[in-house]
């Protein structure tokens, strides 16, 4: 496995990274960043391209947006080795993906997503799992930017 590669410069704040699995927390998260009025990245679990699929995510994703139309939010799926989850991806409309492949297939799937207006990111840094024990009450303070404590 190579590591993810990002085709365009991330802006020098990228939005909190918020990884959910489902609608619910979809809806949850989206609504707690339109109430701190802080731009959120909905990520998908690790390797989520190959059991989810991009048309479930972007399912996913464009009901939450619909509930918190005030939310400011972009979304990545996780792709893992796949480039044709990627591409699949790319036409769903989702606006990132992140994807660990050779250098040339990242080329190859950073200019389509180029031309679709989205990007090949790397996974996040550091990332709140809505899986994790805890994290619904973290939320508020994650979107603020508070990414210390448990």
């Amino acid at each position: 496995m190579t590591g993810a590669a990002t085709t365009t410069s991330e802006p020098a704040a990228p939005p909190t990274s918020v990884v959910i699995h489902d609608l619910d927390q979809a809806r949850r998260v989206l609504a707690s960043a339109a109430r701190a009025e802080r731009p959120v990245r909905l990520v998908s679990a690790p390797g989520a391209g190959a059991y989810l699929g991009p048309a479930l995510f972007n399912e996913i994703v464009e009901r939450a947006r619909a509930a918190e139309p005030a939310a400011r939010t972009t979304a990545c799926l996780d792709c893992g080795e796949e480039p044709g989850t990627a591409m699949a991806a790319l036409r769903h409309g989702i606006d990132a993906v992140t994807l660990s492949a050779a250098p040339d297939i990242l080329a190859k799937v950073a200019d389509a997503a180029q031309q679709a207006g989205a990007r090949v990111v790397p996974p996040p840094a550091n990332a709140l799992d809505m899986a994790e024990a805890g994290a619904e009450r973290r939320l508020d303070d994650w979107l603020r930017g508070d990414t210390d404590h448990d």
